[in-house]
């Protein structure tokens, strides 16, 4: 609205605004859709038009005389008045948002003010044409926050058409991904086609979308550096104003961590699940392998004293061997499935390392050479020396079998604080000596990687390799509370990383232990209940006894070991007991003894005794153990000692 400038015959400013109203701009004053006012430089209303009236709550005659400033609210006001000052110079032209009391309530308006100048310049009225901008702004300030919501969402969200163009990544994207939307519209890379397996499937998402259903499932793709990525992708339809489908909406949350440890858990339940099968079988392998290193024993003994022919004895040494290699298998299943027990001494694990890399270098082929990078400063750990011995050997052939036209092998040995293995699950106060066995072989493929320490996985089924090592490593490892990590790419070698918990202890000497040879077995005269369930390992137990001097009683159950036990006139000074019994377990046999005839000693004979078991047996007193399958020669030296101790 245009005002004529102020001539010097007007009276009264009243007087201008009634010539406003009155003159030609009545339509467009009156009939506005916008809200005008007209005030004195004091702010008292002069004129105002229908949708000012109407906004206010008021007739258009019962403002003439009212304070502006009242109709403010009062955080605003302020402001308004420096705003309003500055009409008073040029260009005497202002625009603000202010909220006001209206009849709707406070209502936030953005005004126009113009300063109305006289023929000489001076500022003699205000004139503001206003809207109500409220819902304008609440949409801004809604789009606003929605944009910053999708921007600074902690889940990727990828909008596309309905094809599954990408048409807009937010940056959680990018940063999970590694790739930007420039560089996905440049290179046209399908990202909701990766990680389906075909495109019948992919089409499936794309159809059940585009049909206004959502779609929910897991993706297997890959980052943009190459590793694996595994997204829970939820994607859903964007409808246009008309209803129809118009865009893909896909929220994709990153779950690799999470399927690594699903991964983990399944690998410890398939450990667990085949330690319990194992710790089950071991009873039976250890009974017919007892029976079999028993009986070559006694024959190699007789065969010995009577001068029999070599050839027997060869033979009979080659049965002994081989039955001790199946006793060797047996201990090799119950490591892996964390069932047997480990004893620990302070061990010096650079020299262990250095006698195993000598007598590795002597029997492996010249192709491969053999260095060693020992650190001098780790000192000792805690450990079981036998089952460390095999981690390295293991580990050793494993890189020997990886390297058929030759190459390198490394022995490396370090301090590694745990801080630094939390990604392994390491305690961040202890310290870890780190074991490294490198070598420049083949390599692995991720998949082979992922199953390497599964039971009875084996890539050398040609060469006939058992699938055992890579996991009786592990099962010692865990029961060593150590750590275990692996590096390997295809033609590129591998690296195995034992992390064991470090030790103040001083090192000990490592302790050779000679051969003994087959030999008469010690005399004695005592009474002897055998508890044993095995029929044939009852035989063979007797026959070897009893022409030694002892009186032998027998208990095929834990049922009738309790009826021999409980008979005062049956003579007893010792009991080899069986745990795993039917009828009645071996511990309430036990329990009953010393019950009953507290005076007995006792030898317990099982080939899978638990730490809880042994732990608990030994609550009660009990302190002599032997594990099946044992020598004839040691149990019957054991028994000796055990009745000979006042």
């Amino acid at each position: 609205m245009s005002v004529a400038p102020i001539s010097e015959e007007t009276p009264h400013p009243s007087a201008l605004a009634a010539a406003i109203i009155r003159g030609h701009h009545v339509a467009p004053w009156e009939n506005s859709a916008f809200l005008a006012c007209v005030r004195e430089i004091s702010g008292s209303i002069v004129a105002v038009n229908l949708s000012f009236a109407r906004k206010f709550g008021r007739p258009t005659a019962s403002w003439a005389g009212r304070d502006l400033a009242q109709l403010i609210h009062p955080e605003d006001l302020q402001r308004w008045r420096s705003l309003i000052a500055s009409l008073e110079h040029a260009p005497h032209r202002i625009e603000h948002e202010s909220r006001w009391m209206t009849a709707q309530g406070w209502r936030l308006l953005a005004w126009e003010e113009t300063a109305l100048l006289d023929e000489k310049g001076e500022v003699t009225m205000f004139r503001a044409i206003g809207r109500d901008v409220t819902r304008q702004r609440q949409a801004e300030d809604l789009s606003f926050k929605l944009t910053s919501a999708v921007e600074q969402s902690p889940i990727s969200i990828v909008i596309t058409d309905t094809k599954g163009s990408v048409q807009y990544v937010n940056p959680k994207y990018t940063a999970t991904t590694g790739y930007s939307l420039e560089e996905i519209i440049e290179k046209n890379i399908p990202v909701l086609r990766e990680g389906f397996e075909s495109e019948e499937a992919f089409r499936g998402l794309i159809e059940s979308v585009a049909a206004g259903h959502e779609w929910r499932g897991e993706l297997r793709s890959r980052r943009k550096d190459g590793g694996i990525l595994w997204e829970d992708i939820q994607a859903s339809p964007i409808r246009n104003h008309q209803g129809d489908v118009s865009n893909l909406l896909c929220l994709r949350e990153d779950i690799t961590d999470r399927k690594r440890l699903e991964e983990q858990l399944r690998q410890s339940q398939k450990m667990e699940s085949l330690g319990t099968l194992a710790g089950g079988i071991a009873h039976d392998f250890n009974n017919m392998l007892a029976i079999i290193n028993g009986y070559t024993e006694v024959c190699l003994a007789r065969a010995s004293a009577s001068n029999a022919d070599e050839a027997l004895r060869r033979y009979l040494r080659e049965v002994h061997g081989a039955a001790q290699r199946a006793v060797s298998l047996v201990q090799r299943i119950l490591t892996f499935s964390r069932k047997t027990e480990v004893r620990t001494a302070p061990v010096n694990l650079n020299k262990i390392v250095r006698e195993l890399g000598a007598l590795i270098a002597e029997t492996f082929p010249r192709t491969i050479t053999i260095d060693f990078e020992l650190d001098e400063t780790i000192g000792s750990l805690s450990a079981d020396q036998s089952q460390l011995q095999q981690v390295i050997m293991n580990l050793c052939v494993n890189a020997r079998d990886a390297m058929p036209k030759g190459g390198r092998l490394t022995l490396s040995t370090r301090i590694i604080p745990g801080s630094e293995l939390l990604r392994l699950g390491a305690d961040s106060a202890t310290r870890y000596v780190c074991l490294r066995v490198s070598d420049t072989g083949v390599g692995m493929s991720h998949q082979v990687r992922a199953r390497i320490f599964e039971p009875f996985f084996t890539t050398k089924q040609e060469s006939g390799g058992t699938g055992l090592g890579l996991a009786v490593v592990y099962g010692i490892i865990a029961n060593h509370r150590g750590l275990l990590d692996v590096e390997s790419a295809v033609g590129q070698g591998s690296s195995f990383l034992v992390y064991l918990p470090a030790s103040d202890s001083e090192s000990v000497p490592l302790l050779q232990t000679p051969p003994r040879a087959f030999g008469e077995f010690p005399k004695g005269h005592e009474n002897l209940l055998i508890v044993e369930d095995e029929m044939s390992l009852r035989a063979l137990l007797r026959n070897v006894l009893e022409p030694c001097g002892y009186q032998i009683r027998l208990a095929q159950d834990g049922r009738e070991a309790i009826h021999i036990i409980e008979r005062r006139d049956v003579p007893l000074d010792a009991v080899l007991l069986d745990l795993n019994m039917p009828e009645i377990h071996g511990l309430e046999v036990f329990k009953e003894l010393k019950r009953l005839r507290p005076g007995v000693k006792v030898l317990i004979v099982s080939g899978n005794i638990t730490k809880e078991m042994k732990s608990e047996l030994m609550k009660l007193g009990q302190r002599e153990f032997i594990t099946k399958p044992y020598r004839i020669e040691d149990l019957c030296l054991r028994l000796r000692r055990m009745l000979d101790d006042k």
